[in-house]
């Protein structure tokens, strides 16, 4: 099974990164038109698309990743580890 593991260092809370997550990521059109699934356990957002299904789990000051991909993901896999790069690269260093 192909993996995608990414972290990110920020210089917000995890209740900080939820907010920003909630209000500027889960409501965009582009990233909620291609997730099936996302769910909240604790600090941990559970999600299912048709490139796969995985974690973000956040803590103080990091975020990691983690996404396992379908056949459709591992297609497109360049693809999706550089919108998670794009997205969440904008979160304060």
């Amino acid at each position: 099974m192909s993996v995608i593991r990414k972290t990110f260092n920020t210089k917000m809370s995890a209740s900080e990164m939820k907010d920003y997550i909630n209000q500027n990521l889960l409501t965009r059109k582009d990233v909620s038109a291609l997730l099936n699934t996302t769910l909240w356990v604790g600090n941990t957002l559970n999600v299912n698309s048709k490139f796969g299904d995985g974690t973000i789990v956040l803590s103080d000051n990091k975020l990691e990743i983690t996404f396992n991909l379908s056949f459709f993901g591992k297609l497109a896999r360049k693809r999706i580890e550089a919108n998670f790069d794009d997205i969440f690269k904008q979160l304060p260093p």
